[in-house]
């Protein structure tokens, strides 16, 4: 017999709870993740995401002679999204341990799962644009690096934007972290589902940076100050 079986009802029902309630922590996801996007920027590979704003022959250009590089900004949007769909699952967990088993931690892990999975699509794109002879192609060349920027630009942005409006509301509801956090995730999230009508026109662009790394700086934030467990208040 074991000491769990051996514990009082009282204790047994207290320890699962506790098993219950229990939840990864946040952190780790969240800096991997901005620790990779970070990595993407700051490589010589910014032509290939304005891909929709270059001359056919600065793309075959870029990708006959910056292929190394191409095929670095490949893996790391690939490496990205596993730590991005880690911290969804964890995050709208965590908002149903704290009590809130709401539509918005739904919405929220819907956002997150298919954000990631579009990150995941602009690598593998980005990285068949790598290979042996596809650059001959000026029409090949273009439809991948169209599909690359789509994905990890736009629908990437309005997507994370259902993450942070699915965690940031029953965070503003519950107090389960300082308002601030629980606001600018809802400014942020507000900026991402603008990021819709650049698919209209170009002059809205600017939208994309400040929905992706403003949507980085709330993920840091959230891993930092939403707790693992709910803790009771006094009246």
């Amino acid at each position: 017999m074991t000491a769990f079986d051996q514990a009082s009802p009282a204790t047994r029902r207290e320890a699962s709870r506790r098993r219950r309630g229990a939840t990864a922590p946040l952190l780790p996801p969240a800096v991997a993740y901005a620790v990779l996007t970070v990595a993407g920027v700051v490589l010589p590979s910014a032509l290939a995401g304005e891909a929709p704003y270059s001359s056919d022959a600065a793309l075959l250009d870029f990708y006959a002679h910056h292929a190394g590089e191409a095929h670095l900004s490949a893996f790391l949007l690939l490496a990205s999204a596993v730590p991005f769909v880690v911290f969804t699952a964890i995050a709208a967990h965590r908002i149903r341990v704290l009590g809130l088993d709401v539509p918005g931690r739904l919405i929220a892990l819907a956002g997150g799962v298919v954000a990631a999975a579009l990150l995941a699509l602009a690598g593998l794109a980005t990285l068949a644009l790598t290979q042996p002879h596809v650059a001959d192609s000026p029409a090949v060349v273009r439809a991948l690096s169209g599909l690359a920027f789509a994905a990890g630009g736009p629908e990437f942005v309005v997507f994370s934007g259902l993450l942070l409006a699915g965690i940031s509301v029953p965070v503003l509801v519950g107090r389960f972290a300082p308002r601030w956090v629980g606001w600018f995730g809802v400014i942020v999230a507000v900026v991402c589902e603008l990021a819709t009508l650049t698919a209209l026109t170009g002059a809205l662009d600017p939208l994309l940076p400040i929905g992706r790394f403003g949507g980085l700086v709330w993920l840091l934030a959230v891993a930092v100050t939403l707790p693992a467990r709910r803790v009771r208040r006094a009246s």
